[in-house]
């Protein structure tokens, strides 16, 4: 059960994506770098890498999406269009997040794919702030107050 604290926080930032700063005078994106291969399917895998969406508020964590084109083999690809599951608590103030997934039917049969995205602080900047630490809470899945 959410407290008014938190019902005001995703009121606030629904939908809103997050920011670090880059320490210019710039804001970069909050995103993931992300690398895994896929299962084997007709006798071949592919290559899955790329960067994340920037991240979306989901509830009191969040989350991001993952839409690319895998390695050109045996004559063809697969499209992958996923979200990430929420974050998870890293060590050092950083999270990361579990993805996993089947990829687009091509030349008849498909790919599962599954692995974590590179670390990222736990840091936010909106506009005109300072960075400071995200007010989100990262739980994993089997906490209670994951959702």
């Amino acid at each position: 059960m959410l407290n008014d604290e938190e019902k005001k926080h995703i009121m606030e930032y629904e939908g809103k994506e997050m920011m670090e700063s880059d320490g210019g005078n710039r804001a970069s994106v909050h995103v993931h770098v992300y690398n895994t291969l896929t299962d084997s399917a007709d006798s071949h895998q592919h290559v899955v890498m790329g960067v994340s969406s920037p991240a979306d508020i989901v509830g009191r964590s969040h989350a991001h999406s993952i839409c690319i084109r895998t390695s050109f083999v045996e004559g063809h690809w697969h499209w992958v269009d996923i979200m990430t599951d929420r974050a998870l608590v890293m060590p050092g103030d950083t999270h990361s997040h579990y993805f996993a997934d089947s990829t687009s039917m091509n030349d008849g049969h498909f790919h599962k794919l599954s692995n974590l995205t590179n670390l990222s602080p736990d840091l936010c900047i909106e506009a005109g702030e300072q960075r400071k630490l995200c007010k989100y809470k990262y739980k994993r899945p089997e906490d209670e107050e994951y959702n």
